[in-house]
């Protein structure tokens, strides 16, 4: 007991040491760090997952009718969390791809923007259904 309680006064004297002989300004580097690397952590750039939708976009066609609805809910939440996606280059043909898919099913994608998703299923006689 008496060899642990010795180590930690040995742990405890050598901290006063480094805090006498360096002080505050070790100790303000340390948390100068520690503050720009947490402000850092939040100012990353964010990737653009465009190219990502793009490529999911277009094997849509190949799938079935929800799919396309959980591509469609799914690519709106991207566009509302990055809004500034919508002047991406791929932002069209993405929508294009959307559109072809629902095309395919006898669907018809009338709008989309971030907050709309207007389509017609002409797949039912006598029934026209827009969803919002």
């Amino acid at each position: 007991m008496v060899n642990h309680f010795s180590a930690l006064i040995n742990h405890s004297s050598m901290f006063h040491k480094v805090n006498t002989s360096c002080g505050r300004p070790f100790v303000a580097m340390i948390f100068g760090i520690l503050f720009l690397s947490f402000v850092s952590c939040g100012q990353e750039e964010q990737v653009s997952l465009m190219p990502q939708y793009y490529h999911e976009s277009q094997g849509l066609i190949n799938t079935d009718v929800d799919s396309i609805n959980r591509f469609c809910d799914k690519f709106q939440d991207y566009l509302k969390k990055s809004p500034e996606s919508t002047s991406d280059q791929l932002y069209s043909p993405t929508v294009k791809n959307l559109h072809d898919a629902y095309k395919e099913f006898g669907i018809e994608l009338l709008s989309f923007g971030i907050n709309v998703c207007v389509t017609i299923d002409y797949r039912w006689e006598g029934d026209t259904t827009i969803y919002f």
